[in-house]
């Protein structure tokens, strides 16, 4: 009778603890059901929202540019759209100032120099400024400019001799100032670029007064490396955009304009593309037409960089076809 009395009472506790993971499953099943049911009505709402931008790794394969290097990224994730020898290192022309650009704010950060630092010409800035066919706004040797005449100098109308006033004020010397550029560099793992001088002149075109290198040299990057420091820039100091954005530059009561043709603001007729408000064209013998572009559309931000282009509107015309496409991609249909 006793050892009956122990088995019932086996039998009921082995049918309550039965029962009881019964009940307890059944009230975590649904909970997990409910989540996946409110992540997917999330998804759901995310995709159904007009001004919610979809995140696609997408990739352009089918697209001729007609440049000797390319490439396209999303500037916020990094994420390349598309490429074409774009770890070849070439001469990179003006484009390179933006390493000149990014050492000028680098500088006002830790308070070496401010806006307002009042900057005396050298001769050879002022030599470099006064010749024929280089992208100059003319400066007197001897004459007092402040760092954001010059910067928005050689921002805007790319003046190459306020590139070389800004770096001789920055380190004293272009030397010493190249040798700050390449440390930098090396810094952003800019692994295909060299630097020779601040403003992307071959040091043919500087006469006597190159220091870096020899005569025959010039800047050298990669379209890699040249849309890194772009993303870096415009990251690090996004308010550099209302500047480069500008369609035209007032110096001394003249008027130069942007040689970012692509600016909406601009009146050139060959082409301008909505959204477009950066960043650094750059144009010698060596290096043909190359272009830095950035551009946003409806929250997607896009980096490009076209090198050794065969002229002037060309080097416009092949960035715009990289924006349609990549656009028409990124973007949600209506």
């Amino acid at each position: 009778m006793k050892k009956i009395r122990i088995l019932i009472i086996l039998v009921t506790i082995a049918a309550a603890v039965y029962l009881a993971s019964i009940s307890l499953f059944a009230e975590e099943e649904p909970l997990l059901i409910n989540k996946a049911v409110h992540a997917e009505q999330t998804m759901k709402e995310e995709i159904m929202l007009p001004d919610k931008v979809l995140e696609r790794f997408i990739y352009l394969d089918q697209l001729s540019i007609d440049a000797s290097s390319v490439i396209l990224l999303n500037a916020e994730t990094g994420h390349i759209i598309f490429e074409k020898n774009s770890h070849m290192s070439l001469p990179t022309a003006s484009m390179s100032k933006m390493m000149t650009e990014l050492l000028v704010l680098e500088a006002i950060d830790e308070q070496q120099i401010n806006w307002n630092t009042p900057i005396k010409i050298s001769e050879y800035a002022s030599y470099i400024s006064g010749q024929p066919g280089f992208a100059s706004v003319h400066l007197q040797e001897g004459q007092v400019y402040t760092v954001k005449q010059l910067f928005d100098a050689m921002a805007i109308h790319s003046a190459n001799g306020a590139a070389i006033a800004l770096a001789e004020a920055v380190s004293g010397s272009e030397q010493s100032f190249v040798k700050e550029m390449n440390t930098r560099a090396e810094q952003l793992d800019l692994s295909d670029t060299s630097f020779v001088n601040s403003t992307g002149l071959s040091n043919t075109d500087l006469d006597a007064y190159f220091s870096v290198g020899t005569a025959n040299d010039t800047n050298r990057m990669s379209a890699a490396d040249v849309a890194m420091l772009a993303q870096y820039l415009i990251t690090t100091y996004p308010d550099i955009l209302q500047v480069v954005n500008q369609s035209e530059l007032l110096f001394e009561n003249q008027v130069f304009t942007n040689t970012n043709w692509l600016l909406p603001e601009t009146t050139d007729p060959v082409t301008d593309y909505q959204g477009v408000d950066g960043l650094k064209t750059g144009y010698t013998e060596e290096a043909g037409y190359c272009f830095t572009g950035t551009v946003e559309q409806q929250g997607v931000r896009l980096i490009s960089v076209v090198m050794g282009t065969s002229s002037i509107e060309s080097r416009f015309i092949e960035t715009e076809k990289l924006y349609q496409q990549a656009f028409a991609q990124y973007l949600p249909r209506r």
